[in-house]
């Protein structure tokens, strides 16, 4: 099934020309090619479902795309190696020292010698843009890596009116007053049982907690000795299960069994189950971020 496991979200303002096919037309423009000879990075979009050939796969306004990437990896004792062995046998063969520039020399022209024999790592980083619902979810585990597929659609599309929200209310500071009993628990939400807390004084400082009642005393004694919750599992409307960062960010995003098994698809055509999952994706992920918006007391004023 098709599913974003990470989630960093952006709020987007579309412009009035923007749609499926000029959304096609613009990363069409900008496709994916590996590396070529001694480029040591590639980047582009292409297919973001193997069951298709088109940069955008579009299912009831929503519109799923990929930004496919690769890099060479040249790992640095290797070329640390190859120049040692290069500095001795020059410095061998002509009776002189090989000095510090000259190094740097023979380690760039080693790196473009090295490259195209160098491992490949591939890396495929889907999004879905909502635009009527003003959304764009990033199926990413970092901000660099949500920002380099983000970087990549302005450019293709020559502008792209996309930011991260801030909201009103500290969500680290709201999440320990709710396992604290502080404050209730946002509606439709529930604490699940998992938390990192950290001192925001001391940025070393961490304690992990999974599997355990986080409103337990112990848990609330840290709490209460000035340390904050930065991670916190939590529940969606009985649908969803995640981790929920202090910077909104979303890990370990899955359905609940039940929500699974609505979900489901048991139809043969794989387009069709494709347009089924891409239509799921969108729906729940349009529930849940409003409600983090809300649950923190929306967006901040600028």
């Amino acid at each position: 099934m098709l599913w974003f496991r990470n989630l960093i979200w952006y709020q987007f303002s579309p412009n009035e020309n923007f749609d499926e096919a000029s959304l096609i037309d613009a990363l069409a423009a900008t496709p994916f090619t590996p590396c070529r000879g001694a480029e040591a990075k590639s980047s582009g979009f292409g297919a973001p479902a193997g069951v298709i050939e088109e940069p955008v796969f579009t299912s009831q306004g929503f519109h799923l795309v990929a930004l496919h990437s690769e890099e060479k990896i040249l790992p640095a004792s290797v070329l640390k190696d190859a120049v040692a062995d290069k500095v001795s046998e020059i410095e061998a063969a002509e009776s002189r020292k090989v000095f510090r520039r000259e190094q740097q020399q023979l380690k760039d022209e080693l790196t473009l010698t090295l490259l195209p024999r160098a491992f490949t790592r591939k890396r495929v980083t889907r999004a879905l843009i909502a635009p009527r619902q003003g959304w764009i979810f990033v199926d990413a585990s970092s901000h660099n890596r949500a920002e380099e597929l983000m970087s990549a659609l302005r450019e293709a599309l020559g502008t792209l009116k996309a930011v991260i929200v801030s909201t009103k209310h500290s969500p680290s500071r709201l999440m320990t007053d709710w396992v604290l009993d502080a404050q209730p628990v946002a509606q439709n939400f529930q604490l699940g049982e998992d938390a990192e807390l950290v001192d925001p004084l001391n940025s070393g400082s961490q304690i992990k907690l999974k599997g355990q009642v986080l409103n337990q005393s112990d848990v609330q004694a840290h709490l209460q000795g000035g340390l904050m919750v930065d991670r916190l599992a939590l529940n969606f409307d009985e649908q969803l299960e995640f981790v929920l960062h202090a910077d909104l960010s979303i890990k370990r995003l899955r359905p609940t069994e039940t929500a699974a098994e609505r979900m489901e698809t048991d139809q043969d055509d794989p387009l069709a189950a494709l347009d089924t999952e891409v239509a799921h994706l969108g729906l729940e992920l349009n529930k849940l971020i409003p409600a983090v918006v809300d649950a923190f007391g929306g967006p901040a004023e600028v």
